[in-house]
């Protein structure tokens, strides 16, 4: 199906609309890159051949947010997350619900619980679109295979593709890189942290972390406190969630060494009253 749209995002929304999915189910081709001209002269709109993948991501999204018929609704990116000012929001009437973006905080005014999880399918599908965009734009045959809400406060992410272990890189460098620049994108847009995983490199780093935690959980059980080696990168927050699930009622937290960081695990102290 071919689409024609003042720019790209408006002709990957009306393609959702006529395919009735969301635009993280749609695979497309860009066929005119959208030009704004000089005072309205060669002005070109974007041009895509759209169609829906033999596989859609939006699966699973049914199970986890409740909705029987998850598949079948519509996405609309241009129509919820926005930024208005002071003046716009006075002009609102009072019984329209609507989104604001304001001090990185995602606000709603009715109807929470309902449209939070609106606002979460939105969000995603926003992140889908730019994030395929800049890897397309990339010489790396790699591609977005998954995209969820990993709990109510961070995006999870897979990348895979033929180019996988160039992305992560000798000792993970480029995977260090993509990950702070999505984690810095996302966190100041939407105010959410990101679990970037690439192929399964990150599922191989947590079971890693998970063998050498073992023995040291062991042994913080029995003398009552305890501190893990210098650790890096992912690896420092695998352990972190790991020794915070070990032991919730004690103190977990990171304490630093120059540049080199390691987690220390110990009782909770009450000042004397």
């Amino acid at each position: 199906m071919r689409v024609e749209a003042k720019d790209l995002q408006s002709a990957l929304t009306e393609a959702s609309k006529h395919l009735k999915c969301s635009v993280v189910d749609i695979e497309y081709e860009i066929i005119q890159y959208p030009k704004n001209g000089f005072l309205g002269f060669c002005r070109k709109n974007a041009i895509i051949e759209a169609s829906l993948k033999n596989k859609p991501i939006r699966k699973q999204y049914k199970k986890e947010n409740g909705h029987k018929n998850v598949e079948n609704r519509k996405f609309e990116i241009n129509d919820v997350i926005h930024t208005k000012t002071p003046n716009d929001i006075s002009k609102e009437p009072k019984n329209k619900s609507f989104y604001v973006v304001k001090n990185d905080e995602i606000f709603d005014s009715f109807h929470k619980e309902s449209k939070d999880a609106k606002n979460s399918q939105e969000i995603l599908d926003e992140i889908y679109l730019q994030l395929d965009n800049l890897l397309k734009s990339t010489s790396f045959k790699i591609a977005i295979s998954e995209i969820k809400m990993w709990d109510k406060s961070c995006v999870f992410i897979k990348l895979d593709g033929e180019n996988a272990a160039l992305m992560i890189g000798k000792d993970a460098h480029r995977y260090k890189a993509i990950s702070y620049l999505l984690r810095s994108w996302i966190s100041l847009k939407y105010n959410l942290s990101v679990r970037l995983e690439i192929a399964q490199f990150l599922e191989n780093q947590v079971q890693i972390m998970q063998v050498y935690l073992k023995d040291l959980i062991e042994k913080i059980r029995q003398n009552g406190r305890g501190q893990t080696k210098y650790l890096d990168g992912i690896l420092i927050k695998i352990a972190l969630d790991e020794l915070r699930k070990a032991f919730p009622n004690k103190y977990v937290g990171i304490k630093q060494n120059g540049e080199q960081r390691f987690i220390v695990v110990s009782d909770f102290y009450k000042k004397d009253e």
